[in-house]
């Protein structure tokens, strides 16, 4: 870890029901084609270029594999408008990955709008569906060769290709864009990617929560179209969701949800020279914006430690930018202004245009919940500010507990029994709320697993209440990673990182208090003055919890029966960090990064 005060600030203080295909639809972007042109407002003197063409109809072939599998494309072709003839060209290419398409994909769907720019347009179908073959997968390094295959054919054989590639897709479609750009080596024809709508770390932002299985990959099963050579029963993607539901390797942060972690893969694609612009909503699948691809992003380029935040001052670079924005999955990607900031990037990098994008000391572009406006950034977070409040008799003070208290959970299975809330008095300053929290508890337990889920809300004078950020952790994987958490000032826990393994797995001991120190995911709010901060705890995660959790049989069995009792003492004070800086800390933007509702 580099040793930099700055650093060391956050950074360890040592060197439903079956989820069906709900998911699935969450992951399907809206098939739209927006043809008018939007200029972004930081491309100040650059203009983006009108609808000259017109699209052609798909037309259909396949792509043989390195290993003899073969892929099915479909190209969309620039077009005169007035005689509907191909346009000579040549032109870059724009390869999309899909794993949705019962039919043939339809490269018009997304990609009109570039196609009538100058860009010629490829959907294929992602191996093992639709009528691609060979069996599908859960992304990794056999989806990433595919890719790069793709991008060689699509530089070097596809009919009119000037030899220049860009990826572009969001939800799947965004995320294999990380493992193709990790695989196509130096000197690629890829020249740069847009993975929207996507998260960094599987198992933690998708496949588990706080260590739980959830049934996530399961339902993106249903919603796969099966190739012809695919069999839903022995095909790779399905040992995985085997194995998480009945407790095996995988429903653990193992080897193979190593190899797929995003952050992972940024020093092969910095090293491939690939630039990125990512997207992502603070409602998310995965809510927290998908902040780590950036900072591992950064961090590579710099060759910092991947997972270490970036701290105020250290050095950023415009190849690796980030949109973070209200939104919930895949809204508004494919409308007027973030087509044409996607626009933008690739014209910035296939094209050589003098957009001046690249050029920014501030690649990070977040929407401030709260104050509904833009911030630039490069750090993330923004401050290393932080806050304790510990939990009193339905209260948060800045005091510890003067007397012994507590307060009494119960496991059900079905929902939670009862909920805890803490509220702090009203703020006397505005605060923004900047960055992850952390929760720890010192509780009892009857079983020898427990699972405690917390919620931060902010209330405002009126009593609204609306939710910021959720976490939850099983209680037999509470050992703390040192060198994966965050710290703020004075060494506070902001983020706590926990392994995840199979190793690191300890049971709880009936009736002994032990710590639990649980992650909330990333906010980015304006709190006003006169509004309360309440924390929530609950022993099953709340109604409105980001993602639903499914036990293993085994954690089930644990889990049963069991009362939790939340200890407030001096001894034993539990606690809320919460990462509250001053609102001057953000520098507004002056650029239009997206629709804010």
């Amino acid at each position: 870890m580099k040793k930099s005060k700055a650093r060391d600030r956050l950074k360890s203080p040592h060197g439903y029901s079956a989820l069906g295909s709900t998911a699935a639809v969450l992951l399907l972007v809206a098939a739209g084609q927006t043809t008018a042109t939007a200029l972004p407002a930081h491309a100040a003197t650059w203009q983006p270029p009108a609808a000259t063409y017109t699209a052609s109809a798909p037309v259909h072939t396949t792509v043989t594999m390195d290993d003899g599998v073969k892929i099915a494309v479909e190209v969309v072709y620039p077009t005169d408008p007035s005689t509907g003839a191909r346009a000579s060209g040549p032109f870059p290419v724009l390869l999309t990955q899909n794993p949705y398409g019962t039919q043939r994909s339809d490269p018009t769907d997304n990609g009109t709008y570039f196609v009538q720019r100058g860009y010629i347009y490829v959907a294929s179908a992602v191996r093992g569906t639709g009528e691609s073959g060979g069996q599908v997968d859960w992304f990794g390094d056999r989806q990433g060769k595919d890719g790069a295959d793709l991008v060689d054919w699509a530089a070097h054989t596809l009919s009119g290709s000037n030899g220049k590639v860009g990826l572009d897709g969001c939800s799947y479609l965004g995320v294999n864009q990380w493992f193709t750009a990790a695989a196509v080596g130096k000197n690629s024809a890829l020249k740069a990617i847009t993975p929207f709508c996507t998260d960094s770390d599987f198992y933690n932002d998708l496949t588990a929560n706080g260590g739980i299985p959830t049934p996530f990959v399961a339902g993106i099963a249903q919603a796969e179209p099966r190739g012809p050579e695919d069999d839903p029963a022995t095909d790779p993607q399905s040992v995985t969701i085997a194995q998480q539901a009945s407790g095996g390797s995988r429903s653990y942060d193992d080897a193979y949800w190593q190899a797929l972690d995003v952050q992972q893969l940024m020093p092969r694609i910095v090293a491939n020279d690939i630039p990125a612009l990512s997207e992502a909503g603070w409602n998310d699948l995965f809510p927290g914006g998908n902040l780590g691809a950036y900072v591992a992003a950064q961090n590579a380029y710099y060759h910092r430690p991947l997972t270490d935040p970036i701290a105020s001052g250290e050095p950023v670079t415009g190849r690796y930018q980030a949109i973070v924005g209200p939104w919930t999955h895949g809204e508004h990607v494919n409308e007027a202004t973030l087509q044409a900031i996607r626009l933008e990037w690739f014209e910035t990098w296939l094209k050589n245009a003098p957009t001046g994008m690249a050029d920014t000391s501030t690649p990070l572009h977040l929407f401030e919940n709260g104050a509904s406006g833009w911030v630039d950034s490069a750090a993330w977070p923004l401050s290393s500010d932080a806050r304790t409040y510990y939990l009193g008799d339905g209260s948060l003070t800045t005091g510890k507990p003067a007397g012994q208290g507590s307060d009494t959970l119960a496991w059900s299975a079905a929902t939670a029994a009862n909920t805890l809330t803490y509220t702090t008095a009203p703020l006397t300053k505005a605060a923004l709320l900047d960055g992850p929290t952390d929760i720890t508890l010192y509780a009892r337990s009857t079983t020898p697993e427990t699972e405690l889920s917390a919620k931060l809300s902010i209330v405002a004078p009126d009593g609204t209440v609306t939710k910021q950020a959720d976490g939850i952790l099983l209680g037999s994987q509470r050992a703390l990673d040192t060198q994966e958490s965050w710290y703020g000032g004075n060494g506070t826990l902001l983020k706590p990182g926990h392994p995840f393994t199979q190793a690191s797995q300890r049971p709880v001991t009936p009736g002994q208090t032990t710590r639990y120190d649980i992650s909330l995911l990333s906010n980015f709010t304006r709190i006003p003055a006169g509004y309360r901060i309440r924390i929530s705890i609950n022993s099953q995660p709340s109604a409105d919890f980001h993602f639903p959790v499914a036990p293993t049989p085994q954690e089930s069995a644990n889990l049963a029966g069991g009362v939790y009792t939340i200890e407030r003492s001096p001894q034993a004070a539990s606690f809320v960090n919460l990462p509250l800086t001053t609102p001057s800390s953000a520098t507004p933007s002056h650029e239009d990064w997206g629709p804010s509702s």
